[in-house]
């Protein structure tokens, strides 16, 4: 498996992964930040599972990238379905 070189710059369609690189925040420290396991933070960035975080761990993620909530995409809030299944 081949990794990206060190200082090749690296383009992405997910608004999490934007937002962590813009914080200058690696996968691991995100991770660490936000109290999931760094499989969850890359599986988010593929788009390979939909980010689901509790509210503290929201607050923490907006906290760690120094955005307000109010600010994130949609793509990055629960989904109506996800708001509808749970009521």
């Amino acid at each position: 498996m081949t990794r990206p070189k060190k200082y090749q710059p690296q383009t992405t369609n997910s608004p999490f992964k934007k937002f962590r690189l813009a914080a200058k925040l690696s996968q691991e420290q995100l991770a660490r930040e936000i109290g999931v396991a760094v499989s969850t933070i890359r599986r988010w960035e593929k788009g390979q599972a939909e980010p689901t975080m509790t509210i503290a761990q929201m607050r923490a993620f907006c906290q760690a990238i120094d955005r307000d909530f109010e600010k994130l995409p949609n793509s990055l809030l629960p989904s109506a379905n996800h708001q509808t299944e749970n009521n």
